[in-house]
Parts: C-alpha cells; sequence; structure tokens
C-alpha cells in the first residue's frame, strides 16, 4: 500500500534514490531542515513494506513564491496583482525502482499530490500559479504532458491553479 505523508523525523530517507544525485542529497541532508525552517512543505510517498516497514519512494516540496509579471506570458498576468502569487514546485522526484511503471504511474501520482496540496492551500490563501524549474531538460515534456506551459524565463513552466482544480477534476472522475 502507497500512502502521502508529510516528512517526518522518523521517515528513513537514507535509501532513497533517484538517479539524479542533486536530489537523493537534498532530500537526504536538507529537506528536514526545509522543513523545521518553514521554507518548503516536504510530502513523501511511503510503501509499506513488512511489519513495521515503510520506505520512502518519492518526494514532492511546496513553497509559497511571488511571481514577477514581467517572467509570465500575457495570458498568465490578468488579476492585477504585482508580483504575481504562487507556489513554487521545488524538487519532485520518484525512486529509480519505480520509474517507467505504466501500471501505478508513480510520476504522475506525485505531481497529482502536489496538485491537490496546492488546490487545498489555494483555497486557503489564495494564489494564481504553480511554477515548477524542472532541473533537467529532459523533464520539461513530461511536465508540459501535465499542462504545463513555457514562462518567459525558460525552463520554468506554470500551470494556473484553475486549471490544476479542472485537472483533478479529471483524474477523479
Amino acid at each position: 500500500m502507497h500512502r502521502f505523508e508529510a516528512l517526518k523525523p522518523e521517515h528513513e530517507v537514507g535509501g532513497f534514490t533517484c538517479g539524479d544525485p542533486r536530489y537523493d542529497r537534498w532530500l537526504h541532508e536538507s529537506a528536514a531542515s526545509a522543513v523545521r525552517a518553514g521554507t518548503s512543505a516536504v510530502t513523501v510517498l511511503v510503501r509499506d513494506g513488512g511489519v513495521g516497514e515503510a520506505r520512502v519512494v518519492g518526494y514532492f516540496a511546496l513553497c509559497a513564491t511571488a511571481i514577477a509579471r514581467e517572467e509570465m506570458p500575457n495570458r498568465a498576468r490578468a488579476g492585477g496583482l504585482t508580483p504575481i502569487p504562487g507556489y513554487l514546485l521545488t524538487k519532485l522526484a520518484l525512486h529509480h525502482d519505480y520509474r517507467g511503471d505504466r501500471v501505478g504511474m508513480w510520476g504522475t501520482q506525485l505531481l497529482v499530490g502536489a496538485f491537490r496540496q496546492v488546490a487545498g492551500a489555494s483555497r486557503l490563501v489564495g494564489a494564481r500559479l504553480l511554477v515548477v524549474d524542472p532541473g533537467d531538460p529532459a523533464l520539461v515534456p513530461w511536465y508540459e504532458g501535465h499542462g504545463f506551459l513555457p514562462t518567459a524565463s525558460p525552463p520554468r513552466l506554470y500551470l494556473k491553479v484553475s486549471t490544476i482544480e479542472q485537472q483533478l477534476q479529471c483524474y477523479d472522475a
């Protein structure tokens, strides 16, 4: 069984490896301090193993951000606020054992988990956009396949919160 949980000290993250040492190192060395400092909310995807065993197989990190209007295309600038309030998907990584699983689609499930948190947060604290810096140009098509659009500052991509809410309705149907 798999579940999403907020990162806690009892999560064993030392065995996590996604194939990108930057993302592995961030989870191993910096994620817990980012949570303690309040700079990111980190959510882990946990797989239950045997009795008392749980394995972190993926994670994402979100934080609030403000996006300069000039970084966005015209269609994303409406709403009048300067800068534009939003959320930043700072990290999203999947354990290498889970990559390519066309049944579980774990990468998509991680992203949908982030979408759910953004939609919930935006009902409490308004924001217009979710922005991501893919970290690897090879990931741009994957994000675009989930509806992300390029900003005026590549390689950053964005998605409107209203689009996220529509996508969640489709995922839930």
